[in-house]
């Protein structure tokens, strides 16, 4: 279990409460907020307060640089997608200074990915105050889209519906902490693999994910750690720790590494 506690060492603090702060200043997609707990790829939004009574999230953001000198971060606003409803009209209202920026709001909620059952729970009882989103439900929901291999853009829209902040991923010894919109990688910390064969796409009890005929996601994972590796270095492309935890633990002349674009 000691590998377990040290991932509790390790992930801690994006189990905080939600961090608010205002908008410094907005220019055309992006704005400034203080924060001093915050990392680059934290999800949340952006909350308009109309009066004492009345307030509106009118904008997703995403923490995008961060300067430790001033606790400053800079936070990319896009058109909030939490709510989609084409039946119902929208405001068209744009993010300005002193609106609330809010982040990481649903980090109390959690989707484990994990290779089999024991892990699975071992790890998940390991965390307290988390609330999981347990694998089964979103084996259904990629069965609905016909999608045995979940695609970056299942977990995207999966966890925005159902208000899941974080996305943990057990693959190589290691277990990468992600913000579960946006598959941007938090952290990572030393895991220690059962001696069991790993299921996949995941460990999951639905037995048969549908398949739709063809596109994207219809075909079965063959193995499952080298997609999850791949997906994860593909949407982390600059991020040079990552670059460099792949270099140390595949080699040099990993295929993965081609997935990058950071500078030596």
């Amino acid at each position: 279990m000691r590998i377990f506690f040290l991932a509790i060492f390790c992930t801690g603090m994006l189990q905080a409460s939600p961090i608010s702060a205002l908008l410094l200043d907005v220019q055309e997609h992006t704005g400034t907020i203080q924060a001093s707990q915050v990392k680059i790829g934290m999800s949340g939004f952006v909350v308009r307060h109309f009066d004492e009574t009345h307030s509106s999230i009118i904008a997703n953001a995403r923490v995008s640089a961060i300067n430790s000198a001033t606790n400053n971060a800079q936070v990319d606003l896009s058109p909030y997608d939490g709510l989609h409803q084409d039946s119902l009209p929208g405001g068209n209202w744009q993010a300005r200074v002193h609106d609330e920026v809010v982040i990481a709001y649903d980090y109390e909620r959690a989707l484990f990915i994990a290779p089999d059952d024991e892990t699975y729970a071992a790890f998940t009882k390991s965390i307290p105050n988390t609330e999981w989103m347990h694998p089964d439900t979103y084996a259904t929901y990629l069965s609905h889209k016909g999608h045995p291999t979940p695609l970056v853009e299942d977990f995207h829209q999966f966890c925005t519906a159902n208000s899941v902040g974080l996305l943990y991923i057990q693959s190589a010894d290691t277990l990468f902490t992600l913000d579960c919109k946006n598959f941007a990688l938090l952290q990572t910390a030393g895991m220690k693999p059962s001696k069991k064969e790993s299921m996949t796409p995941f460990y999951t009890r639905i037995t048969d994910i549908r398949a739709n005929w063809f596109g994207a996601g219809s075909s079965r994972l063959a193995t499952y750690e080298p997609y999850y590796l791949e997906e994860i270095a593909l949407n982390n492309s600059k991020n040079k720790e990552l670059y460099e935890l792949y270099k140390a633990k595949f080699s040099e002349k990993s295929a993965l590494l081609r997935n990058f674009d950071v500078k030596e």
